[in-house]
């Protein structure tokens, strides 16, 4: 269980509360003072940043993450204490299962990609507190496609068969998000600029419950819109797999959904009490439209059909967020959200039946496979982007404490 960090006040951002409250009763008791609640292990450990230097405490967790807390002989407390959760996984974790009912989900990769930026990273945009961090550390505006392949590494890598285990790329990736996420809250905490009393702790454990909905339940769904309908086990495994990943991520027991119906839940109660969206909520829109969608979108369509790439990326954006969220954000309105809608339910059909056909779950996933790693390649490439999180990056632009110099 986590230890309350601030008085048991809500943020003043948040709406609709005694609705909420009767709603959802005692979850909604449990998330809302979860605003106040951080990461005690991760954070204790990036309060001896200090001591130890930044570099050094660094590597000492990569170290950990890669040869196990016994070849960092000189580890903190702190650290041990983190590495004793990290290890002992927990009972309802069944790796092999995940990666069995998952092994043919890359046959969507293409649309996966599109759905990564449009649905899944945009859907979090549309809350001014929970964003607030982006804006203070200058993480998405600044490049909006360096933190795009950054997220798409991560998630490319915990997907992949193993990704979830022990030693993997995988873990090592979702422990150093974990730290990023510390690193960043404990920053933001000594700022002047943040406003506890508004937004609550950075990063808060009900915010970062969140990110579970941003990567399982909203990209699911946002597939079916789009005619790429996972069979039912592999949207099961996918919810199995984002449960683990928050249990390394650090979310406490309470908030950590464990299937669809809970995610459902955390969205209800998420969506109603969000703070109103704001003109940096548009700006993060318009940037990773602009900077990133729109050219990647460019590149799939027919040359001739490159210029009407705006209206795709804004037709899809309204298909996954709805009117309501997609007018706050200012995406514009376009009748393709309606073709769109029309042609979701006809291609899901097709797509459904050409599952049933012995034999072509293989041959497809195996392109789809290629094609990630051509994609990943190219992006790299384009955006002349060689790390592979923030902590990683290149120094020059706006420091970041996950880096050591913000």
């Amino acid at each position: 269980m986590t230890t309350r960090q601030v008085p048991q006040t809500i943020p003043t951002s948040l709406r609709r509360v005694a609705e909420a409250r009767a709603r959802f009763g005692p979850f909604a008791e449990r998330y809302l003072a979860a605003m106040a609640d951080g990461d005690p292990l991760a954070d204790a450990f990036v309060a001896d940043f200090p001591g130890l230097g930044h570099g050094k405490a660094m590597r000492m967790l990569r170290t950990a993450c890669r040869e196990g807390i016994g070849a960092v002989p000189d580890a903190p407390d702190s650290l041990v204490a983190l590495f004793a959760e990290l290890d002992a996984v927990p009972a309802w974790v069944d790796t092999a299962a995940i990666d069995h009912d998952s092994r043919y989900t890359s046959r969507y990769s293409r649309a996966s990609g599109i759905v990564l930026g449009a649905a899944s990273l945009v859907s979090g945009y549309a809350n001014s507190a929970a964003s607030r961090p982006l804006e203070l550390t200058g993480r998405y505006v600044e490049n909006a496609g360096a933190r795009t392949i950054e997220v798409g590494s991560w998630l490319l890598a915990v997907n992949q068969p193993g990704g979830l285990t022990r030693f993997s790329d995988g873990f090592e990736l979702t422990v150093r998000v974990r730290i990023i996420h510390a690193l960043v809250r404990a920053s933001l905490r000594e700022r002047p600029d943040w406003d506890e009393a508004a937004w609550g702790l950075p990063i808060s454990q009900s915010y970062l419950a969140y990110t579970l909905v941003e990567f399982t339940l909203i990209p699911l769904r946002a597939m079916r819109r789009i005619g790429a309908p996972y069979l039912a086990h592999e949207e099961a495994a996918a919810y199995a797999r984002w449960r683990y990943l928050g249990h390394l991520l650090g979310i406490e027991d309470g908030l950590l959904p464990r299937n669809a119906a809970e995610q459902e839940r955390l969205e209800e109660i998420y969506l109603l009490t969000r703070p109103v969206v704001d003109d940096y909520c548009r700006a993060l829109v318009a940037s990773i439209n602009r900077e990133f969608l729109v050219p990647e979108i460019e590149g799939v369509l027919p040359r001739p059909l490159a210029r009407q790439a705006p209206r795709v990326v804004h037709a899809l954006e309204r298909l996954f967020l709805g009117d309501e969220i997609a007018d706050e954000l200012a995406v514009p309105r376009t009748r393709l959200t309606r073709v769109l809608a029309l042609l979701g339910p006809v291609l899901s059909l097709v797509n459904h039946l050409r599952d049933l056909v012995p034999g072509t779950l293989g041959p497809r996933t195996r392109k789809g496979k290629a094609y990630e790693a051509e994609q990943e390649e190219r992006l790299r490439r384009d955006w002349n982007v060689q790390h592979d999180l923030v902590d990683a990056s290149p120094g020059g632009g706006r420091p970041h404490p996950a880096r050591g110099d913000g």
